[in-house]
């Protein structure tokens, strides 16, 4: 597997595949988008959609911003949420093809797009809307505009100049998708000052001016959070001091979950490559995609012995890292004979191909002797929301003969926003922060006061809550649980949802109970 010479045909029939390959996997999630029912945090970013502002809560706005589109064009459904980021994924991948343009070959580019491809970082990038999509897609395009400035453009030119702006802009977007994204200018600082020959630009005002620009557009979010306590931050804030559990065993799981999320051979390999980077005399552009990953997953690394860490919090690391092992691995002449080369990607492709069916086709777990508790499968999150919405509605209907107006509220935004998003006229829904941390439900707390005389249905995973709904209600009644099954995969129910109709809404207590962040 050694790259090929540059040949003009050749070349072009790579671009051909590779852009080939993208449109047919693309077509093929297509249907996928409307599969399964929302998860809770698709139905909370749709929300948001219906309530646009400067800033939320958790994070930027840029993915409410892009719900709203999408929705606009194709509808209030899942396929209308979801297309937004099945394109940016898409648009992730083209622009790591581009960086193996400019750093290595088109084999490179179409091997890496590939891999890539098969994992679950990309299946679930491309089917569920968060904000993780649109940061990696911002973070890889603003890495390839920043290459170009760098290894490209003749230096101080007009067009060297202009891209250092663009790419500003683009870690702007990426910025107001996720904080995360204020690392890629922490890396290539990192990369200015370990690399001599590029640590001039850290004395030009182009990289200063880019980052001013990234800034000017965080500013929105700057004014929303002063006018509402400075929220996100306060949550950052409680995200990171948030302590549980064993260091070691946080450390370990973070780095379990980073290799079941991009395949464990790619995740070695990935890490091999860099660290083999940093410790040879690597070309620059090997050390510059080793920099701007590397030591976010190390940063990631450490903070698992201080807190839970995600297994997403750390998507855009991959895209440099990845590129950076296929192409050290398809240029290796000395320490790599081409079998080996060719049995490293194979095992690479299997494995992650594996993970990725696993994931999506429950079925094949079964096949293969897999069993996951209910509660561990991840995937569970997408199912049986229909079918709670279906009983809600019953159930309201048959409180609204009695002549008063019924709200939909909760503890939590999960379910609340599903029913948002489920029940079919889209009704406003209300958290009521019964001794339960915050979420971006605070910014219409006040709303609740309009429903004060009226009745509710109450969702909760729990009865947890009955003293504090026994003093806003004048009655309360709970219901027999709603049980979720997915079978055959699962003969127990995947989730219990507790319903509670409740008379006389009667004491307003706005954030006053709302506890953490």
């Amino acid at each position: 597997m050694q790259a090929p010479s540059s040949h003009p045909e050749q070349e072009k029939k790579f671009h051909f595949a590779a852009l080939l390959f993208l449109l047919i996997t693309t077509a093929l999630r297509l249907p996928l988008l409307k599969a399964i029912d929302l998860v809770p945090d698709e139905a909370y970013y749709w929300d948001w959609s219906r309530h646009l502002a400067l800033g939320y809560y958790d994070q930027g706005p840029f993915i409410a911003y892009l719900i709203r589109l999408t929705t606009a064009i194709f509808g209030t459904n899942e396929f209308g949420v979801r297309i937004g980021v099945c394109l940016l994924t898409a648009g992730t991948l083209f622009c790591i093809y581009q960086l193996a343009l400019l750093f290595f070959s088109p084999q490179v580019g179409l091997l890496t797009l590939f891999l890539l491809a098969l994992s679950p970082l990309v299946a679930v990038g491309s089917q569920i809307a968060t904000y993780d999509p649109p940061l990696v897609f911002f973070w890889t395009l603003a890495l390839l505009l920043i290459a170009k400035a760098l290894f490209v453009y003749s230096p101080f030119s007009p067009q060297q100049r202009r891209t250092w702006l663009t790419a500003g802009i683009s870690c702007g977007f990426g910025l107001l998708s996720k904080h995360t994204m204020l690392l890629l200018p922490a890396s290539l600082l990192l990369y200015f000052l370990l690399t001599p020959s590029h640590r001039f630009w850290l004395k030009r005002w182009e990289p200063y001016a880019a980052l001013s620009i990234t800034l000017v557009m965080y500013g929105g979010v700057l004014w929303w959070n002063a006018q509402h306590h400075w929220w996100t931050f306060l949550h950052l804030f409680f995200l990171v001091h948030h302590h549980g559990g064993n260091p070691l065993r946080r450390f370990g799981d973070f780095l379990a979950s980073q290799a079941l999320f991009i395949g464990p051979v790619i995740f070695l390999g990935s890490l091999a490559a860099s660290l083999s980077a940093l410790r040879t005399h690597a070309p620059l552009q090997q050390r510059f995609l080793t920099l701007t990953g590397l030591p976010s997953l190390l940063l990631f690394c450490l903070l698992a012995f201080k807190t839970k860490v995600q297994a997403n919090w750390v998507p855009f690391a991959y895209p440099s890292l990845c590129l950076l092992w296929i192409g050290r691995l398809c240029s290796a002449k000395k320490h790599y004979r081409p079998f080996n080369n060719i049995l490293w990607f194979s095992a690479a492709a299997i494995s992650t191909a594996f993970l990725t069916l696993l994931l999506f086709f429950p079925r094949l777990r079964m096949a293969v002797g897999i069993r996951i508790p209910p509660k561990s499968d991840i995937t569970n999150t997408a199912f049986g929301w229909r079918t709670l919405a279906k009983k809600v509605q019953q159930i309201r209907t048959d409180m609204e003969r009695h002549g008063h107006k019924v709200f939909i509220s909760g503890n939590g935004y999960q379910y609340i926003a599903l029913m948002a998003f489920y029940l079919p006229d889209h009704p406003p829904t209300y958290d009521l922060f019964l001794h339960y941390r915050l979420d971006m439900y605070a910014a219409y707390v006040q709303q609740l006061k309009r429903q004060l005389g009226e009745d509710s249905i109450f969702l909760n995973a729990g009865k947890a809550n009955d003293a504090d709904l026994r003093k806003v209600f004048t009655r309360v009644q709970w219901l027999p649980p709603v049980y979720l099954y997915r079978r055959p995969l699962y003969s127990r129910p995947i989730a219990t949802i507790y319903l509670a109709k409740c008379y006389g809404y009667r004491l307003y207590t706005g954030l006053r109970w709302a506890q953490g962040g």
